[in-house]
């Protein structure tokens, strides 16, 4: 194969990467926004009460211990997928 031949399945798979990760800040981002009362841009522990799942991974996801779940450490989470399932029934 010439190298021009793996260009087309590169691009597809980058695109399908990108998809993916709008399709996951966008949930990060709503799921904030559904639990973030104060409007600070964060998840504390006492706005984590409203959803089972945060409240229960609050200590995994807060990796920098702050008390408060960032959209980065949201981000990073991998409970994503099942958060993702949450916020398109509930919404």
């Amino acid at each position: 194969m010439k190298k021009s031949d793996y260009i087309a399945p590169f691009v597809i798979i980058a695109a399908i990467l990108q998809l993916f990760a709008s399709l996951s800040a966008r949930a990060d981002n709503e799921l904030i926004a559904k639990l973030d009362l104060d409007k600070d841009g964060q998840i504390t522990i006492k706005e984590a009460v409203a959803d089972p799942v945060i409240l229960a991974s609050f200590g995994k996801i807060d990796t920098d211990g702050n008390g408060k779940i960032s959209s980065i450490e949201l981000a990073r989470t991998k409970i994503v997928p099942t958060l993702e399932k949450k916020i398109s029934k509930s919404g």
